[in-house]
């Protein structure tokens, strides 16, 4: 027996499927539509962007052919024309005023895009490879040419700059001064004003070297080599009273420099010292060698050759090893003959009473200290004789040659009472 839904089945079964055949046609057929549709829509667009697979692979070759050649042409611009921050402005920065210079062979066709601000700047001029930076600085905010230094370091560069040239002008100031030593000499006058004397390159220079002097006083002592080469004297006159010339000698005093006589320089008239025979009688006694002077006043060479000619009359039956000294000099706080003369008259007189000392077998000898050696009297005339150096000090400052040096004029010595004028002598006179 059939229940109801078998029976409707068997009724109208055969109208239902036809029925689901229709719609499965209906529904084909929309898509097959939309799949038309959608092909030709895909068609249409490869066809602008050039068609088929052909085309997809041309342009994907294309794509990488381009984006070699970009990064060629980036590799070639980075390595061959670094760029400087002023051509890429990629930065804001102060206006140095440089003038650009444009490469030939590189160029940005005038433009520049700051990558970073999105702004186009005219000029893309490149600069020279000489202040080119690395893409790596650039990136970096780094470039030697226009990093600023802070305020501190030009502070202290300023500081350093004017450091350098005060140190740098104090040194040509001192070399200007030794320069100016080595070519002339400061002289004192009497008077208390001084005087820069320039020094005379044709006058034989003194090659002494005073490192080598010793100074135990009141004896003074040159040595050559670690070798004694010097002699030490003294001034004696009967100004002096009574001399011990033993003790003299005990003390150190190789010889002793008499004063003979001298000229009155108001009168004129020629007096000899009271002692000078005693003295050198008992300086030979003791074994002291003896020299002699005469204080000259004389203001004409006749003069000058009559006190030459008292002085070697005094010393005849003597003998005399070191020289005989003419001595010029002013007289202090009083007007003396000789004011009157200048330098050529002095320099006449020296030569005249040397001269005659000369002739007679003796050895001349002329006094004087820095003043009147380089300013009284023309040195260079008269440098063929030996000079007596009167200068106390630790060391000489004439720079001329000389043979004796009296560097102390109020020294204390054993055998004389009172002030001692101490000398050295560089040679040994009595061996000449």
């Amino acid at each position: 027996m059939k229940r109801h839904d078998d029976y409707y089945e068997e009724e109208h079964g055969s109208g239902s499927k036809m029925i689901y055949v229709y719609m499965l046609l209906i529904m084909s057929a929309v898509i097959f539509v939309v799949t038309a549709l959608v092909f030709w829509v895909n068609q249409s667009n490869n066809g602008s962007n050039g068609s088929g697979y052909a085309a997809a692979v041309a342009q994907k070759e294309a794509k990488e052919s381009d984006k070699q050649t970009t990064s060629q042409n980036t590799g070639t611009a980075t390595s061959q024309n670094k760029l400087t921050s002023d051509e890429l402005d990629i930065w804001t920065l102060p206006d140095t005023g440089r003038e650009k210079e444009s490469s030939s062979s590189t160029k940005n066709n005038g433009t520049v895009t700051n990558q970073t601000t999105g702004e186009t700047v005219v000029d893309g001029t490149i600069d020279s490879t000489e202040n080119a930076k690395t893409a790596e600085e650039l990136a970096q905010g780094k470039t030697s040419t226009y990093d600023m230094p802070e305020k501190e370091d030009v502070k202290n560069t300023a500081i350093t700059d004017k450091e350098n040239t005060e140190e740098k002008q104090t040194e040509e100031t001192e070399e200007e001064d030794e320069e100016e030593e080595e070519i002339s000499i400061l002289v004192k006058h009497a008077d208390g004003t001084k005087e820069w004397v320039d020094i005379n390159q044709n006058i034989t220079k003194n090659d002494y070297d005073f490192t080598n002097l010793t100074y135990q006083k009141p004896l003074m002592n040159y040595y050559e080599e670690g070798e004694l080469v010097s002699r030490c004297g003294v001034d004696v006159s009967a100004k002096l009273g009574e001399v011990d010339f033993k003790k003299l000698k005990n003390a150190g005093c190789n010889f002793v420099m008499v004063r003979v006589g001298a000229r009155g320089y108001s009168s004129g008239n020629i007096v000899m010292d009271a002692n000078y025979v005693d003295n050198i009688k008992a300086a030979k006694n003791a074994g002291l060698d003896v020299g002699v002077y005469f204080c000259s006043q004389a203001v004409t060479r006749a003069e000058a050759r009559e006190e030459a000619d008292e002085l070697l009359d005094a010393i005849s039956g003597y003998r005399i090893q070191y020289p005989l000294v003419f001595v010029m000099e002013n007289v202090d706080d009083d007007m003396a003959r000789i004011e009157a003369l200048d330098i050529t008259e002095r320099t006449q007189i020296a030569r005249a009473f040397m001269d005659r000392v000369a002739d007679s077998g003796y050895t001349p000898m002329l006094y004087g200290d820095k003043e009147w050696l380089l300013t009284m009297v023309n040195i260079e005339e008269l440098q063929e004789y030996d000079i007596w150096y009167a200068q106390d000090g630790d060391k000489p400052e004439y720079p001329y040659e000389f043979g004796m040096w009296q560097y102390d004029s109020d020294a204390t010595i054993k055998g004389i009472k009172g002030d001692a004028a101490m000398i050295i002598s560089f040679k040994d006179y009595s061996k000449e």
